[in-house]
């Protein structure tokens, strides 16, 4: 019993993801001249999860129509075109956005090293705008990965991988200005020793926006307490 309860959650698990895959190759337009193919594969979904609420699930039946589901998809999926899996199930648009935005750091850094090094852009070094932004790209790739793998990338997302590097520029600026209010306060001096560790803050905090927000979130907290 234990071991069909356990193959019956496993089979769920795997129907969800499904779903998740569905919907987003509806949204990204797959079935919109194909709508019987989609209320074949969402009964096919249903039937199974019918089968797992019986009071003793039946497994290999919710298998068989789980399996059928999955090559109903998969073969409308390798039917489309070729520019529909070239920027849904490879993401490649977005993939060579960011490669195109990291070779740019990449050449910038290269030749205005000195430049980036010495100058400041509202009170913040440069380089910490270039490693933030660095980050937003590894986020970028990141997520990308997950998405074109897990096959659910969404053409909705597109507004927020393009700002990815934006965000990650911002994010690594303002961490930046936290560490080094926080090194004056904690050493009584102005001028940082190392860049190092700065530039590495920077790059983590565009890699990670929900860790820089956290931040940010620990820091407004700590200053309406002393407020």
């Amino acid at each position: 019993m234990a071991q069909t309860t356990e193959d019956a959650k496993t089979i769920k698990d795997n129907l969800d993801k499904l779903q998740g895959v569905l919907e987003s190759a509806d949204e990204n337009g797959l079935f919109k001249n194909n709508s019987d193919t989609y209320k074949e594969i969402v009964n096919g979904i249903t039937a199974a999860l019918e089968e797992l609420d019986q009071e003793k699930p039946r497994t290999i039946e919710a298998w068989k129509k789980f399996t059928l589901a999955c090559h109903q998809l998969n073969q409308i999926i390798n039917s489309s075109s070729f520019w529909w899996r070239f920027k849904y199930s490879f993401g490649a648009p977005f993939l060579l956005f960011f490669v195109t935005i990291l070779i740019c750091i990449f050449l910038g850094w290269i030749f205005f090293s000195p430049i980036i090094l010495d100058s400041k852009m509202l009170w913040v070094p440069s380089w910490a705008y270039l490693w933030g932004s660095m980050g937003g790209v590894l986020q970028g790739f990141w997520w990308l990965w997950q998405h074109v793998s897990d096959r659910i990338l969404r053409k909705h997302w597109l507004t927020w991988y393009l700002l990815l590097p934006l965000m990650g520029a911002i994010l690594g600026a303002l961490a930046y200005l936290i560490f080094f209010a926080g090194f004056i306060a904690s050493t009584g001096e102005a001028q940082i020793t190392s860049e190092f560790f700065p530039m590495l803050l920077s790059a983590l905090a565009g890699f990670s926006s929900r860790w820089a927000v956290q931040m940010l979130d620990k820091l407004t907290t700590m200053i309406q307490i002393r407020g």
